[in-house]
């Protein structure tokens, strides 16, 4: 028997999904070492302040770029769930149609605090049909002057709460309450670390921002040496952001690590460029050669040619284009 409200689970769910995939294959970032200023996305500023990780997708530009239109396959993303799809013939809405934009904020389990999630999806609503399926399916409860819809999370432990913000935003919150989602508001990035570095992405169609959490002083007794400083390295980075934006028919994603001092980032660039030269050299030894498909081994190696990665005060970062022949590895690996 299936639990009731599964059917939004299952829609958020896929959401948060499709999110994590195309902050990885449909995006990417500006080239400059240094970003310019400019104004983070609007729709964050619609999220609760101080969350040491934010998350943002614009689905409409990823849908919109001439990379995501060289895929090969272009059928719907198919969903093996009978609820999602009584969810669409109930409500009319299909994610991967009718998102546009998704901003996450996300809290950490910290001793007595619990692990807090905020959600807001943009797009195109029919209110009175969602709203008519969620009362079918949840509990409707009334908080802040609104209709929220209460559910079972995933793990059966908790509750998440789903309410209109309008008739283009739905709002999400991990809880039986939808009072975090009103708490800690407010316009100035500055006052925000996370939404800080947010402002300084140029036209970014996604990017992930994270605090590092901090990693213990030991490293272990009897810790190698060289085991020792690389944990201590590790130790350095304080953010670590995924960025990615559509540039013509490539992909340009940037992943960037925020170490506490300029001098530790200079060793963090160095061991990376080390790295890159140990996995260029893997890539032409006579076994890989013979093991690895000649596309997917060439594809590698330019990967590794063409990235770049850049030091900028305490930021060490790391560039990398995708281009539309990716596509073909995965048409090679459905044909196998």
């Amino acid at each position: 028997m299936r639990t009731p409200g599964k059917t939004l689970r299952l829609s958020a769910g896929v959401a948060a999904t499709t999110i994590a995939a195309l902050l990885l294959l449909y995006g990417s970032f500006q080239r400059s070492a240094t970003a310019h200023a400019s104004p983070a996305p609007e729709l964050l500023s619609a999220l609760p302040a101080g969350a040491p990780t934010l998350v943002y997708v614009d689905l409409a530009a990823v849908r919109a770029s001439a990379f995501y239109q060289h895929r090969p396959d272009k059928t719907p993303i198919a969903v093996p769930n009978t609820d999602y799809a009584d969810f669409i013939r109930s409500t009319g809405f299909d994610f991967e149609k009718d998102l546009d934009r998704v901003a996450i904020a996300s809290w950490p389990a910290n001793g007595k605090e619990q692990k807090k999630d905020v959600a807001i999806a943009e797009g195109r609503f029919d209110r009175a049909k969602i709203s008519d399926y969620a009362a079918r399916k949840g509990k409707l409860d009334h908080q802040q002057a609104r209709d929220v819809y209460l559910f079972p999370s995933v793990d059966q432990k908790g509750i998440v709460s789903v309410t209109f913000l309008d008739d283009h935003r739905m709002a999400f919150v991990g809880g039986p309450s939808i009072a975090p989602l009103f708490t800690g508001r407010g316009d100035d990035p500055g006052a925000d670390p996370a939404r800080e570095r947010a402002a300084r992405f140029d036209g970014a169609a996604a990017f992930l921002i994270t605090r590092v959490p901090p990693i213990p002083d030991n490293p272990g007794a009897g810790a190698a040496t060289q085991a020792a400083q690389f944990v201590n390295m590790a130790r350095s980075v304080q953010w670590i952001t995924l960025a990615a934006r559509p540039e013509g028919d490539d992909l340009r994603i940037s992943l960037e690590g925020e170490c506490d001092n300029s001098t530790n980032a200079q060793q963090l660039k160095s061991t990376l460029e080390v790295l890159r030269m140990l996995g260029r050299a893997g890539l032409e030894s006579p076994k890989t050669r013979q093991s690895m498909d000649p596309a997917a081994l060439a594809s590698l190696q330019t990967l590794l040619t063409n990235a770049e990665v850049t030091q900028a005060a305490e930021r060490v970062r790391i560039l990398f284009e995708l281009t539309p022949d990716i596509f073909k590895l995965g048409e090679k690996r459905g044909s196998q």
